[in-house]
């Protein structure tokens, strides 16, 4: 798990989560507090956890800031229906 904090100050954790048809996602969990916003989800190409999960590692805080910015709701769809 790693964390940032976004241009309002929110604090995010960052992990993998694995999805459906072997897709692997960063998925983005706000801090507390009430300003906080919603869970949100990146996919990105691994073939594996342990290749996700070393995707992420090697992400320098740049890096995750953009991927946060690309990021969709939690609880949308592609358009493959995941």
């Amino acid at each position: 798990m790693r964390w940032l904090s976004d241009s309002n100050g929110i604090q995010w954790s960052v992990d993998v989560l694995f999805g459906s048809y072997g897709t692997y996602y960063l998925m983005f969990s706000p801090g507390p507090g009430e300003h906080s916003g919603q869970p949100r989800k990146l996919a990105i190409a691994a073939d594996s956890q342990r290749e996700a999960a070393a995707a992420l590692e090697a992400m320098d805080e740049a890096a995750l800031v953009a991927a946060l910015a690309d990021s969709t709701d939690f609880n949308e769809t592609s358009p493959l229906g995941f």
